[in-house]
């Protein structure tokens, strides 16, 4: 059995997701004992790997969060020589009003701040306006808004 870190339930060992709440469960491994025959013995292990995205609320499209300390979120201006870690160029981001550098989120250990970078549209989470240079701690299932573009969180 493996047990979901986010609700608690015992899924069935080798499932990938949990049952009840759709969390992504922690690997099972194997581990040589230090038994004369040499048996092995199952361990549920927790993965110790933190994984941050965010889906566009519109089309349920998955954006994963690159393994940085710092990624900046806006628009893709060549001329301009902005080039952002995620381009909302091709998901709506100009109809949206996000701007070239709207928002940056950062990472310290596994939790995750928003930054809005003093972006012309606003960066809200929960619907609360995120104010330049004062970071906003980010928790799994917050939706994010750059502009009028929505994104919900998914951390785990």
């Amino acid at each position: 059995m493996v047990k979901c870190l986010d609700c608690s339930t015992e899924n069935i060992g080798g499932s990938v997701y949990c049952d009840n709440c759709g969390a992504e469960l922690p690997e099972e491994i194997a581990v040589m004992s230090s038994n004369d025959d040499d048996s092995m013995i199952d361990f549920s292990a927790v993965d110790h790997s933190y994984s941050a995205k965010l889906v566009l609320a519109a089309t349920g499209e998955d954006i994963d969060l690159p393994e940085k300390d710092e990624v900046v979120i806006g628009r893709e201006d060549p001329v301009s020589a902005v080039f952002p870690d995620i381009d909302t160029s091709m998901m709506g981001g100009e109809e949206d009003g996000v701007s070239r550098n709207h928002a940056k989120i950062t990472r310290e250990g596994e939790t995750y701040f928003v930054h809005d970078l003093n972006s012309v549209n606003c960066t809200f989470v929960n619907k609360a306006k995120v104010e330049p240079d004062e970071p906003v701690e980010l928790k799994n299932g917050d939706e994010l808004m750059l502009g009028r573009m929505k994104l919900n969180v998914h951390l785990n």
